[in-house]
């Protein structure tokens, strides 16, 4: 009992002890995303980023309880973000209706967090930038109250 002050006391309230919510979600098994993130490369191997995009955010992974299932779904992203020019960012953002708007702007931010999101920053930057600039500042405050975890 040396370090008695780094004890984690909450752990032991039986309170905050609870089962975290699914959101409705139903859970997604890895192989079922790893499909996914397939069909998302072979939007890009063929140069369809809008629909490649369109698909990416038709498809996010919510419900998967699987933390690496999720990181190697928003890698994909990325890539797929990255393969864009930045000349054709503003054409295809305008082609998205305001929920995919709501969700990119959500997976950006969660790609920032990622290491391979930190490497590509000056695009999702991008991205994000052209995004607001369209969009005004709805999706974020949409990002920060939505309980949605990716």
């Amino acid at each position: 009992m040396e370090d008695w002050r780094r004890i984690d006391i909450d752990k032991y309230d039986p309170d905050l002890q609870y089962e975290p919510d699914s959101n409705g979600y139903p859970d997604i098994p890895l192989s079922e995303v790893q499909t996914k993130i397939q069909n998302i490369r072979t939007y890009v191997s063929k140069g369809q980023f809008k629909d490649g995009l369109s698909y990416a955010l038709s498809e996010s992974p919510f419900g998967s309880t699987q933390p690496e299932a999720k990181t190697q779904y928003l890698i994909s992203f990325i890539e797929l973000l990255t393969s864009v020019r930045q000349s054709e960012i503003t054409s295809i953002v305008k082609s998205l209706n305001s929920d995919e708007l709501d969700l990119l702007v959500s997976l950006i931010y969660r790609g920032m967090s990622l290491k391979d999101g930190q490497k590509q920053g000056g695009v999702l930057l991008a991205w994000f930038d052209k995004t607001i600039e369209i969009t005004g500042d709805g999706p974020i405050a949409r990002y920060l109250s939505d309980n949605r975890l990716l």
